[in-house]
């Protein structure tokens, strides 16, 4: 009862954030689509830390450009650039823009916009979301504006995959905003000025926030006029304002247990797609049992993935590969695949001296126990039974697991080196955004030995041979890339600095009556600027959807209510514009 009453008052809270329920829009109506995101992300200033993955970038894309279009694809689509030409040692990359494209505030777009962008995160030196494209690998060295519409851009070192990283990924700012900022992070309440469809009119931080069309985005007006994006913490919440009418959309992946009712509700649709993400165990390599290699590929070989995504996704995720990377990027490996194996997992602890003592958890060589306190996001009903999950399948192995639900920002601080040393946490369950998959040098970014790249914070890895192959990897074009990178994940395989657990397919619940162009652009889902232009949006000839009809099958809806059952015993049509349209870590 008290949950119930506590979701009927965040429901409440939802509607006086949103005003009234969404009407159904006539041609010559305003458009308003109300989107409840799961998380704040201050005002999309992209210095600042990102703390709504897996949609930032997204987030932030509704209201700046990146020169191509997107970094999930290996040949991404001319976006701000029309196009990009190599030297012949792919150190510059002459990239020719568009002459048609002006900032939200009036002001031209043009090359001294582009040469600055990269200048600017360049001297920043980060850390942060995008900086380390420009100041990390690629390692950028100048900018030359040729003209209005050219601008020359060069390197340190060779960037066979420019049009990729940065140029898929870099948000390019306006000059005339950003070059009187001395420092970039210090500014995350004002409105920010874009190139992009949407325009931020309004920011109540940690609330909500209004975007407005842009009427002069150079592929069109979006199809929808305003939206209206209230933040909401509680997932229970979300998808009760969706269901009442508070809401035409929410951002988090719709959990596969709500599915049927959501199918049953006929103001609704839900449809699939993928957005490259991933839920993941991250151990810290820093602690001393858990540095060992050993145990950490006991631990992986313990868990039975097919099992948890069959309980917490209803069998609609695809169980995760020890090589990491998600199955559709890329830069996947071939095979993939996961080793289960409890059986040899004990039988390596045995032959490493792990012994078990009181009370069945193993002790390690110099008589530590292998105890462990697992961190998952309180707001996070997948990460929460995912963790339990977890524990459960370690306790055989002689490894205890307690997991310890905390808000957000408590997870990023244990995961932050400190002034008294490196980081407190042990083991945590995260997501990660298609950056983590699609980047060319994701592994090295996340997994190189801490001084190179982010793996310093973010998993204190260290393997002498992993980073030398990734080295070789960075200059390298995609045909010479792919093997080396695959030769680095056949080692992570083998040494398990983490664990992806699944990759969850996108699911998506809204209300066709309040906008129905969403569509899955593969690596982003249908949370991304795409959904709302007419050369992209469902209903038009170059639309990608999940199916014909916007739903899921009859094996996977069976599939969801056994996933009920289970959670339950565990105890827990395009919208016209106005008429001149031709066509939240979950």
């Amino acid at each position: 009862m008290r949950i119930r009453l506590l979701c009927i008052a965040l429901a409440l809270s939802i509607a006086a954030a949103v005003s009234a329920p969404a009407a159904v829009a006539q041609d010559d109506e305003e458009v308003v689509v109300r989107i409840g995101l799961h998380a704040a992300e201050k005002n999309l200033n992209p210095f600042i830390p990102p703390k709504a993955l897996p949609i930032t970038h997204d987030f932030t894309m509704l209201v700046y450009d990146t020169l191509f279009w997107s970094q999930s694809r290996l040949d991404p689509e001319p976006w701000l650039a029309e196009s990009a030409e190599a030297s012949a040692d792919l150190r510059t990359w002459t990239v020719s823009l568009r002459n048609d494209v002006t900032w939200h505030d009036g002001e031209a777009f043009t090359a001294h916009d582009v040469a600055f962008t990269f200048r600017y995160f360049s001297a920043d030196g980060g850390p942060g979301r995008y900086g380390h494209h420009v100041y990390d690998h690629p390692v950028f060295e100048s900018a030359t504006v040729v003209d209005d519409t050219t601008v020359e851009l060069t390197f340190a070192d060779p960037v066979a995959t420019f049009e990729l990283l940065p140029g898929a990924d870099l948000p390019i700012l306006p000059q005339h905003i950003w070059e009187g900022i001395e420092n970039p992070r210090k500014d995350a309440t004002s409105l920010p000025v874009g190139t992009g469809p949407f325009e931020m009119v309004e920011y109540d931080p940690g609330v909500s926030y209004r975007l407005e069309a842009n009427e002069d985005y150079f592929l069109g007006a979006p199809l929808v006029d305003t939206l209206v994006m209230p933040v909401v913490t509680d997932a229970q919440a979300a998808f009760a304002g969706l269901q009442t009418g508070e809401l035409d959309f929410v951002t988090r992946n719709l959990p596969a247990p709500l599915v049927p009712k959501m199918q049953a509700n006929e103001d609704l649709a839900v449809f699939e797609g993928s957005r490259f993400q991933s839920l993941y165990l991250m151990f810290n390599a820093r602690k001393p049992i858990l540095k060992d290699a050993t145990v950490r590929k006991a631990m992986s070989m313990s868990l039975d993935l097919q099992s948890i995504v069959d309980i917490v996704e209803g069998g609609l995720a695809v169980p995760g590969n020890d090589t990491w990377t998600h199955p559709q990027s890329p830069w996947a490996h071939p095979t993939g695949g996961h080793e289960y194996d409890p059986a040899a997992a004990g039988d390596l602890l045995d032959a490493a001296g792990y012994v078990v003592g009181d009370g069945g958890v193993r002790t390690s060589p110099d008589g530590k126990r292998l105890a462990f306190t697992l961190l998952v996001n309180a707001a996070a009903p997948p990460q929460i039974r995912a963790g339990e999950l977890v524990a459960e399948q370690l306790a055989p192995l002689g490894v205890d697991v307690t997991v310890e639900p905390l808000d957000a920002p408590a997870i990023f601080a244990a995961r932050k080196k400190s002034a008294d040393g490196p980081p407190t946490v042990e083991m945590f369950i995260a997501v990660f955004e298609s950056h983590a998959h699609v980047d060319p040098e994701h592994m090295f970014f996340f997994f190189h030995t801490p001084g190179r790249g982010v793996g310093g914070v973010f998993s204190g890895y260290a393997n002498p041979a992993f980073d030398a192959i990734l080295e070789d990897a960075l200059d390298e074009p995609v045909a010479t890339k792919q093997p080396l990178i695959q030769q680095a994940q056949e080692i992570f395989a083998a040494e398990a600095p983490a664990v992806t657990l699944y990759y969850p397919n996108g699911r998506w619940a809204y209300r066709p009556a309040a906008y129905d162009g969403w569509i899955d652009d593969p690596g982003h889902g249908a949370f991304t600027k795409r959904s709302f232009l007419a050369p992209y949006a469902k209903g038009s000839s170059t639309a990608a959807v999940a199916d014909d009809d916007g739903g899921l099958g009859t094996g996977a809806i069976v599939a969801i209510v056994v996933a009920v059952l289970v959670v339950l015993g565990a105890g827990v049509g395009l919208r016209r514009r106005r008429g001149d349209a031709d066509t939240v870590e979950d």
